[in-house]
This record gives C-alpha cells, sequence and structure tokens, in this order.
C-alpha cells in the first residue's frame, strides 16, 4: 500500500512491486532466520512425536475432523512429485518458515508499520511462537498448517484492501480453504479485520458513517468463508461416506448452546487478560508471561491515547475505537468460543496481539503529541525504547523455550529407542524363540520401567506434543510404530484379549522384572 508523502498512510493495493518494501523484507528475513533460530533442532534433526510416529507417511486424521482441504493437499501434493506424503524436516519445516515470513510481511504492509524494529520485532516473534514449535511436533502437516495460515492472512489482506467484488470472491475462496486446513484459523482473520478497523478508524480522513458502511462487505466475506467452508465439508463427508469426529468438540460448531458460549466469550477474554500458566494453551511460559502482561499494559495505555487523540477530532469515530478495541480480546481468542477445550495447537491466532502491541507502537514511534520538542524526543525514546526491550526479550524467550522443547524430545525419543531395543533384544533371547512366533503385548498402556530416568528439569513443558513424561512417550497410542520405524522390530502380532484371562498371564510380573516375558505354546507373551 502506497503511502503519502506527509507520511500518513493512505489506501492503496498490494500490487507487485509497489508493496515489498524494506520494511516488507525485514520482516519476512527475520521471521526465516530467528525461525531458524528457533526451531534448528526440529529442522535438521528428525524427531517423531504423538501423531507424527504413527503418520510419517500420510496426512492423519483430515475429513472426519473437517480438514477437507488438508486431503485435497495431499493429494496435490502426490500428483506433483509422483511419490507419497512424508514427513520431512527440513522441506517441511523450512516450507512453514516461508509461510510465516511472508505472513509477517503482508501484516506489517497492510498495517503500515515503519520502524524497523517493529518489523523484526514482529517477524521473530511470529516464527519463535510456541505454537509453531508444536506444529513442528507434527512435521508431516506443518507445512500444510502454515500455508493454511498464510492463505488467511492472504484473505483478510484482499477483504481490507481489495475495492473490486472478484478481490472479495477471491479472499473469501482462500478463507475457505484456510479454515478446510484447520478451523483455528478464523480468529486470525477476525483479529486482522478488526485491526486493520482500528488503523482506519485512527487515521484515515472519512467520517463515522462512511467506516460502518465498509463493514457489512467484511462482515458478508466471513460469511462466505464460513459458508464455503461447511458446504465443502458436507460435501466431502457425503462423497467418502464418513461422519464428524467428536476430537475437541469439532464436529458441534455452531451448535452449543448459547449459555454456553457465554461463558466461552468470558473465557477468551480472561485468557486474553490473564493467561494461564503451565497448561497446553499457554503461549507465555516462564517469563515470557510477565513480558505478555507488559504489553498487555502498554496495549491498554497506548490504545486509550489513540482514543483519546480520536476524541479531539471525531467523537463517532472514537466511540468505534474503544468498542473495536474491547471486541480485540474476544477476536484473538475467538478460538475458546469455537471449541470447548483448547490446545496449544489451535491458538496461533495469539500471536496477533503482538501484532497491535507493534502498531501501536509503531504509531506512538511518529505520532506528535506534545508541543514541547525535547520533551516529546525523550518520551518517545523511553516508551520506544521499553517497547522495543519488550519484544525483543519476548523473541528471545520464545526462541530458548522452542529449543528446551525440542531438547525434552530429543532425549525422550532417545530413551524410548533405548528401551524398546532393549525389550527386542530380550524377546529375541527367549528360548526357542524363532522369527515367525507372533507376540502378543499385554496391557500395552501401561508400559512403565522403574529404572527409566526421570528428566525433572523439563517438567515445566506443556506445550503439545511435547507436555508428558517419558512414560507418556512409551505409552502413547502409537508407540507400536515407534518400535517398528525406530527399532526395526515387527513381529506378527497375537491378540492379547486371548491370553489376558490365562491363570498362567495373571501370575507373571510385569515388565521389566523377570519372567515377564515368555513363551507360551507358538506366542511369546509380554507383559507389561
Amino acid at each position: 500500500m502506497e503511502r503519502k508523502k506527509n507520511g500518513e498512510r493512505g489506501e492503496g493495493s498490494f500490487s507487485w512491486p509497489e508493496w515489498l518494501t524494506p520494511q516488507v523484507r525485514l520482516a519476512f528475513f527475520s521471521a526465516l532466520l530467528f525461525g531458524m533460530l528457533s526451531h534448528g533442532t526440529g529442522l535438521w534433526n528428525k524427531l517423531s512425536s504423538h501423531d507424527d510416529i504413527f503418520a510419517l507417511f500420510w496426512e492423519g486424521s483430515t475429513i472426519s475432523s473437517g480438514r477437507w482441504m488438508l486431503h485435497v493437499l495431499g493429494w496435490l501434493e502426490k500428483q506433483v512429485f509422483g511419490d507419497g506424503h512424508f514427513s520431512l524436516p527440513v522441506v517441511n519445516g523450512l516450507t512453514a518458515l516461508l509461510w510465516i515470513g511472508t505472513a509477517a510481511g503482508l501484516l506489517v504492509h497492510l498495517l503500515g508499520i515503519r520502524k524497523r524494529w517493529c518489523c523484526a520485532g514482529l517477524g521473530c516473534v511470529m516464527a519463535a511462537f510456541p505454537t509453531v514449535a508444536g506444529l513442528f511436533g507434527y512435521m508431516f502437516t506443518v507445512h500444510y498448517y502454515m500455508l493454511g495460515m498464510g492463505m488467511m492472512v492472504i484473505s483478510a489482506c484482499l477483504i481490507c484492501a481489495g475495492k473490486h467484488w472478484g478481490t472479495k470472491i477471491a479472499a473469501v475462496l482462500l478463507g475457505g480453504c484456510s479454515v478446510g486446513i484447520y478451523q483455528a484459523f478464523v480468529p486470525m482473520l477476525l483479529s486482522i479485520l478488526l485491526l486493520y478497523d482500528l488503523m482506519c478508524l485512527a487515521e484515515k480522513e472519512e467520517n463515522a458513517g462512511a467506516f460502518l458502511k465498509r463493514l457489512p462487505a467484511q462482515a458478508a466475506c466471513v460469511l462466505g468463508i464460513m459458508v464455503l467452508y461447511f458446504a465443502m465439508n458436507s460435501f466431502f463427508l457425503r462423497k467418502f461416506g464418513l461422519e464428524m469426529n467428536t476430537y475437541m468438540g469439532v464436529d458441534q460448531m455452531g451448535t452449543v448452546p448459547f449459555g454456553e458460549y457465554l461463558a466461552r466469550t468470558a473465557a477468551a477474554y480472561r485468557e486474553f487478560f490473564c493467561p494461564v500458566q503451565y497448561t497446553s494453551a499457554d503461549m507465555y511460559p516462564m517469563r515470557a508471561h510477565y513480558t505478555y502482561l507488559a504489553m498487555i499494559c502498554l496495549d491498554l495505555l497506548l490504545g486509550l491515547w489513540q482514543g483519546i487523540r480520536l476524541w479531539r477530532k471525531n467523537r463517532a469515530k472514537a466511540l468505534l475505537f474503544f468498542l473495536m478495541l474491547a471486541l480485540f480480546p474476544l477476536a484473538n481468542n475467538f478460538i475458546y468460543v469455537m471449541a470447548g477445550r483448547v490446545h496449544g495447537l489451535m491458538t496461533f491466532s495469539q500471536v496477533m496481539q503482538t501484532a497491535l502491541f507493534v502498531w501501536l507502537a509503531d504509531r506512538a514511534a511518529f505520532q506528535d503529541t506534545l508541543r514541547g520538542k525535547k520533551t516529546e524526543t525523550i518520551l518517545r525514546r523511553i516508551g520506544s525504547g521499553i517497547a522495543a526491550a519488550l519484544l525483543g526479550l519476548t523473541a528471545v524467550l520464545y526462541a530458548r523455550f522452542d529449543n528446551q522443547c525440542y531438547l525434552k524430545a530429543t532425549f525422550q525419543q532417545q530413551e524410548a529407542i533405548s528401551f524398546f531395543t532393549a525389550l527386542t533384544a530380550q524377546i529375541k533371547a527367549v528360548p526357542g524363540f524363532r522369527d515367525d512366533m507372533p507376540v502378543a503385548f499385554l496391557n500395552g498402556e501401561k508400559i512403565t520401567d522403574g529404572t527409566l530416568y526421570h528428566m525433572n528439569e523439563l517438567d515445566f513443558i506443556h506445550l503439545d506434543p511435547y507436555g508428558g513424561t517419558l512414560r507418556d512417550y512409551l505409552n502413547s497410542y502409537a508407540w507400536g510404530s515407534f518400535m517398528e520405524r525406530w527399532c526395526g522390530f515387527s513381529p506378527a502380532y497375537a491378540d492379547p484379549g486371548d491370553y489376558q484371562g490365562l491363570p498362567e498371564v495373571q501370575e507373571m510380573p510385569h515388565y521389566p522384572d523377570d519372567g515377564s516375558i515368555r513363551k507360551l505354546g507358538d506366542v511369546i507373551l509380554v507383559n507389561f
């Protein structure tokens, strides 16, 4: 978008190459480079946790989870490359970072961010945000999810900057496909639209009536996105004869009682102003919790300041500004309204609070508010210094936390390899063992070993999929796939239910105690 010569922001377009400003490039490369610092361990090593153990070579749950576009993307990937689907750290991870950088650049351009430290800070925080580390734990689809995020940002930009209905239609198509990748990107759209509306109220030379006339078009686009999503979702469910699963209440979207939605709305505001630490949905671990609260306080002060400045010029616009500002926490945390239970992978939209902070700080650095030039310069420098320090410290704290997550994943994966390698050796050491003998694993959900080392130092990590202990890792639903793929042991399997009630089995000790592995007829029994 072009800017007026006097420094005020004017409404323009995203035409090439006018929008590719130094600020946009800075945001893009900051996200890319800082993303490598934050996620290097996940990029250059193959770490498998939870679903990634099982879905190394497929897209995971798609249509039955309402993520029909994941199915389409998986099909397209196979057609383009002529092979299959793979969980590739470098390829998928770097693709994800490229989309994050693109989204950061687009937001910088849409909001007219001018301060270079604001542009760089936004790119760094978006790349290091803990949700990204969580998604890197699901490397088999991280590039799809970040593509969906990028599509939603592009959709929002087209809704905001597009002047023709053709552009709005393109925005609806992109937005609908984004929701079809992951429903949790709807709050991203709402947050960006509110941010753009706040900017228009504060900076555009238009009255409140002209502003209100543009809101129905935005609402129509959002409605169109959701209609497209549900229509395509219904089409794919019918086509493949499937029903929506109940995971995280995804099958209840739009059918929850009104009173429940009120409670969820209250939860959205509560989590915005006072997020609960040490839960899988909390994106502000350790000291980042305090930098987040400090940014919230500055958001309130700078937002009040912008509103007061606007009040002096146009009270109707100022009232609308305060209304939009009051709705931002709801938009930012709208996932709490959409879902009954929220985990960290669903909360990437919360990074838009940083975008609000960056926009307010950037405007405070440029707008004239005081008559005394010297006093004004001093206050601006102090305020910019505090804002820059908060932004930089938040990015560093996130990068450090991301690396701690990968450290925990590395230890757990190596310990699991050691555990199942030892188990494999003991099974093969049973007298009379033959490689065609089936193996029955009894109590497969109760794997434990008192000799395992428990790493207390990393217990503070609750982000999915790194939140559990080593025992949780070993008892993942995909532990059999882990043993096959990481330890190379893939025997014929016998049904444990056929042996669970036998008297001799009831007397067997539990693994790893002596006698917990035995031969019964032509079957090897392992009693966990």
